[in-house]
């Protein structure tokens, strides 16, 4: 699959990430994090594994423009599978099921990168999962590529985890090939995602799609329709689950940078609002996770700092279809000041360069 960057922005990207990786230092001891949550329906566990990072944020493109999760990765410190396979069956043992389980493993990267996660491994996560009877699905992520060039590799674990359903999560985050490049230096189009929601499908594989709300270079108000824009798309395309993840700022990355130059700041929770409740009204039996990273802090997305909880709660009401007040303005005084922001046109910021009101953030006045 060849690559789809942009030069300019993934040598800025790579530059940045080397300089923060460099700083750290080689003495970090990746572990494993591991966390329990419980529905009216399921047990859900989330663990994320320390294993050697997204090949696509070491490789000489650099990785996307916003994610610095490989800095938390092992890297050139490879942790023996045996050690990671030994804190999987440690958090696996302290759940009483009382329900089914589903059970998300994550390792920064890409499930079937087997330079991350090597056939060794996976077969033995497999089998390990499989051994817990109490299991139903397990969730995965992965880049397109490897849906797509490692078809042996999917056949073989789908086929080892029957009954077990699997899940892929992929990382879409914009259906518009301009910012897929420009922007989030994501290195794939969105034909390619098609291709692989169609492989998938094709396995009987459910697919959740992750939308990042508001890349650098964009508008709050451009933010908001692309990842609208997005969520059509990929509905059209036959997702099945859409997790909606607004920026935030991590370490060593080209976003992080930009924050410390006021030339960017994360999204606002009305902006998450905004787009939530349009996607709940025009889908609503679409399956929908928002839970955002440091939400109501200065490196995710917040408000003014009064409002952040209230706000949170009315997005979590709106997709469980439950009804939320029609006069949003009632809730804080700092909606009038979203809502400036949002119906400014365009041509304003583009004539005014980066204008006071697109730096707008109110937990900094």
């Amino acid at each position: 699959m060849p690559l789809k960057r942009n030069k300019l922005l993934a040598s800025t990207i790579v530059r940045l990430r080397n300089q923060y990786l460099k700083q750290r230092g080689p003495d970090l001891k990746p572990r494993l994090w591991s966390n329990t949550t419980e529905t009216e329906q399921s047990i859900i566990i989330t663990m994320v594994l320390p294993t050697r990072g997204c090949s696509w944020a070491l490789s000489e493109s650099g990785g996307c423009s916003v994610c610095g999760y490989v800095n938390d990765s092992s890297r050139d410190r490879p942790i023996p599978s045996e050690q990671i396979l030994e804190q999987i069956n440690y958090f696996l043992n302290r759940v009483v099921p009382t329900k089914p389980i589903e059970l998300k493993l994550f390792n920064s990267g890409s499930f079937f990168d087997e330079n991350d996660v090597p056939r060794t491994l996976r077969l033995q996560i497999l089998d390990l999962v499989k051994k817990t009877p109490e299991v139903i699905l397990l969730s995965v992520e992965s880049r397109p590529e490897y849906l797509l060039n490692q078809q042996k590799i999917i056949d073989e674990t789908n086929r080892l985890l029957k009954p077990i359903k699997l899940e892929i999560g992929i990382g879409l985050e914009s259906s518009n090939s301009a910012i897929l490049k420009d922007c989030w230096n994501k290195g794939f189009s969105i034909e390619d995602y098609r291709k692989s929601v169609k492989m998938a499908h094709s396995q009987d594989i459910r697919i959740k799609t992750y939308i990042l709300i508001k890349p650098p270079f964009l508008t709050e108000a451009e933010a908001i329709y692309d990842s609208i824009m997005t969520t059509f798309e990929a509905v059209k395309i036959g997702t099945n689950v859409v997790s909606f993840n607004p920026c935030n700022i991590q370490n060593g990355t080209l976003v992080h940078e930009l924050t410390k130059k006021d030339r960017y700041q994360p999204p606002w929770l009305w902006s998450i609002l905004s787009i939530v409740q349009s996607i709940r009204n025009q889908f609503p039996d679409l399956e929908i996770i928002c839970e955002p990273t440091a939400a109501g802090k200065r490196r995710g997305t917040h408000n003014c700092g009064k409002c952040d909880h209230k706000v949170l709660d009315l997005i979590d009401r709106v997709i469980i279809n439950e009804k939320i007040p029609d006069d949003l303005s009632t809730i804080c005084s700092c909606f009038s000041k979203w809502k400036v922001l949002v119906e400014t046109p365009i041509e304003v910021f583009r004539s005014r360069n980066l204008s006071k009101l697109r730096l707008l953030n109110p937990l900094n006045e």
